[in-house]
């Protein structure tokens, strides 16, 4: 019994070196260049690496060398077995604010070992409430929007293309 709790503590202790020590700051310019291929660009951010994570502030997104949105900060934390980004205060290029609000308050990205084929999304801003979640397998995306008060008085365009629910959640499916 004592040989397996030692070995637990070992692996355990071997598992957060590996996470501590992982060049957190080089994995994220490796992807940073590897999404260049489809126009997007990420550009003027600060990178910090702490210990288990990594936070990026003040970032500007380019896509197809437009400017698209403003990300006040990103965390990243990679645990191999759970993975999750964090946004904060996110705001969208003003082209968008025909279509939906531009600021949002909060996004959470999460993708786990234990259902690997999804990647499954939270976010809250001006729009309201939303859930989605990205199938990999399938390439579907699945959206769920508890809409606000602003955007069911000022863009009912928008929530006209979105499919209603019994409980007043909009919702959006489309394969990639």
């Amino acid at each position: 019994m004592v040989k397996v709790g030692r070995f637990c503590a070992y692996a355990l202790l071997f598992f957060l070196a590996v996470m501590y020590l992982t060049p957190k700051a080089s994995l994220y310019y490796f992807c940073e260049e590897s999404i260049k291929p489809y126009s997007v660009v990420i550009n003027n951010e600060s990178v910090q690496e702490n210990g288990l994570g990594l936070e990026i502030t003040d970032a500007t997104i380019f896509i197809k060398s437009i400017e698209s949105a403003k990300i006040s900060r990103m965390k990243f934390n990679l645990f191999l077995l759970f993975n999750s980004i964090t946004i904060d205060d996110i705001t969208l290029s003003s082209v968008a604010a025909s279509v939906i609000p531009v600021h949002i308050q909060h996004v959470q990205i999460r993708h786990s070992l234990l259902n690997p084929l999804e990647v499954k999304v939270y976010g809250e801003g001006d729009m309201g409430v939303f859930q989605a979640g990205f199938h990999l397998l399938d390439k579907t995306v699945k959206v769920a929007l508890e809409p606000s008060e602003q955007m069911l008085k000022d863009y009912k365009s928008t929530l006209s293309q979105l499919k209603q629910s019994e409980n007043g959640e909009y919702l959006y499916e489309k394969t990639i």
